[in-house]
């Protein structure tokens, strides 16, 4: 058997003003250290060469310091050597220099990822004490003097492993991102590339004549977009339309997201690509916002009543709202007063908002969460390069970006960074979504690697309340739902009218 302690960080630093307690861990831990060799052979001369295999123990490296201030010297020196230590033991009682909490705060500052072992034999604080000083609880133990010997040793053993699995962790989000930031790179390089041909080989003059029209036209048109849109909401020109989540096993919808349209009685129907910059721009998104979260709460509620199969719906938070609102309170105020079980909603909030309002709102976010509200963090991929904050945000799921899919089933390299996507959902506990998928192959491949769930014009196009209520209703009485009546008005319409003309036989046949 291969020993698993080969390559592993096994480095411990014991910090205690007791050298008695140096001694102790150093002969708990120290038989790993001894040369086994002679015992082994002794072993195989008398029991057979069955006896000869090693044991597969770890070997550790120990090393002391007295006082708190010493030990953090010691994790900083360790770091910049490029060695850290992987466990500290680090006793809560240490005059008279710092205590064990202010000496575990001064190392994390130091080495971030170091674990940590407090002993103590006093109940100088409590568990929320600690909590509340201690930022870091995953990365901690208490053990209680007297410890037992085993304890000592399985501590050792467990946590220098975990330490071990965290590295490889980190590294993998590493290789992750540099996918990530490789594969944004080619998007940019080919969307410069298939720039129209004009648009090189134009004069300067005759480019610089058609880009001042286009610039004029592109005012003229936004100043036209912002007028309507005062009075917009005033005029109920807004609706929303939505989108279903399917589940790729079963094709069953899971979830709804709410897609806010426009149509303006003489513009027509606007993009949101268009409207939604301005009202951003301008402030209306924070009444707009609202008007969005508390139809959709109304929504849900008038389904139910009525006897509709209801799934969660996701509203989009955009990072102006956050900005321009001191506090997310109010979205519970409104679930509550629309009567919405929290369970039904879900906020989606882009890779860069929940990154800027991360610490700002992370308590609300948090409330939200323990109510019920399932928090989604959309367009995941395009956003910050890092990787290593989603195990500290206030998060549910993720939606893996359309750029990902669009080409997931020629593309290897996109499948690969989709495939990591997926581990490092599933290793934190996160849901996984995959947007824009639009072809069979690319389910195909989600479905492969493990994804749940999709959502895309493959489905469905975002569909009026109506269509969507029939969907609902239709598909919670089908065994199944298969490609070929994939979410499309005519197939629901086809379906409702078979009905019909089979109830309206029935009652010829069954005059009352």
């Amino acid at each position: 058997m291969k020993d698993r302690s080969q390559g592993a960080n096994r480095r411990v630093l014991v910090i205690d003003d007791n050298p008695a307690i140096h001694e102790d861990v150093r002969k708990i831990l120290g038989p790993a250290l001894v040369d086994c060799a002679p015992v082994i052979e002794s072993e195989a001369a008398l029991f057979g060469d069955a006896a000869a295999a090693p044991p597969s123990l770890p070997v550790f490296q120990v090393d002391s310091a007295l006082q708190g201030q010493d030990g953090v010297s010691m994790v900083g020196q360790a770091r910049e050597a490029n060695q850290p230590y992987a466990v500290a033991f680090v006793d809560a009682r240490m005059p008279p220099g710092w205590d064990g909490l202010e000496t575990i705060i001064k190392l994390w500052e130091q080495d971030p990822n170091v674990l940590v072992v407090l002993c103590t034999a006093y109940s100088d604080y409590t568990w929320r004490e600690i909590r509340t000083r201690l930022a870091r609880p995953e990365r901690l133990v208490i053990l209680k003097k007297p410890f037992d010997n085993m304890e000592v040793l399985q501590l050792a053993d467990s946590l220098t492993e975990k330490w071990q699995l965290a590295r490889g962790e980190r590294r993998h989000l590493e290789k992750l991102e540099t996918r990530i930031s490789e594969r944004r790179r080619d998007n940019l390089s080919a969307l410069s590339s298939h720039a129209p041909p004009d648009a090189v080989n134009s004069s300067p003059s005759a480019t610089a004549v058609r880009s001042g029209a286009e610039t004029q036209r592109a005012l003229q048109r936004r100043h036209e977009l912002e007028r309507a849109l005062q009075d917009a909401l005033r005029e109920n020109e807004f609706t929303l339309h939505y989108q279903p989540l399917v589940d790729i096993a079963s094709r069953r919808v899971v979830s709804l997201e709410a897609l806010l349209r426009w149509r303006h009685p003489e513009l027509g129907s606007v993009s949101p690509a268009e409207f939604i910059p301005i009202i951003e721009a301008n402030g209306l998104i924070v009444p707009i916002g609202e008007f969005v979260l508390r139809s959709v709460c109304q929504q849900v509620v008038r389904w139910e009543r009525a006897g509709v199969p209801v799934v969660p719906v996701a509203v989009n938070v955009s990072g102006v709202q956050l900005q321009r609102l001191k506090s997310l309170d109010f979205i519970g105020g409104i679930v509550r007063e629309e009567g919405m079980q929290p369970p039904r909603l879900t906020l989606e909030l882009t890779e860069s908002t929940l990154m800027r309002s991360a610490q700002r709102h992370a308590a609300e976010l948090q409330r939200l969460r323990a109510d019920g509200v399932c928090i989604a963090m959309d367009d995941f991929g395009t956003g910050y390069s890092s990787l290593s904050y989603l195990k500290h945000l206030p998060l549910d799921v993720i939606k893996i970006d359309r750029s990902f899919i669009t080409h997931l089933d020629t593309n290897k390299a996109d499948e690969a960074i989709v495939s990591a996507i997926l581990t490092m959902a599933r290793s934190l506990g996160l849901g996984a979504v995959a947007e824009g998928v639009e072809k069979p192959e690319q389910l195909e491949v989600l479905a492969r690697h493990g994804c749940e769930t999709a959502q895309g014009f493959y489905f469905c196009r975002p569909m009026p309340e109506r269509e969507c209520r029939h969907l609902l209703t239709e598909l919670a009485g089908r065994s199944s739902f298969t490609d070929t009546l994939r979410l499309r008005k005519r197939d629901l319409d086809t379906f409702a009218h078979s009905r019909r003309r089979l109830e309206s036989a029935s009652e010829e046949r069954c005059p009352a």
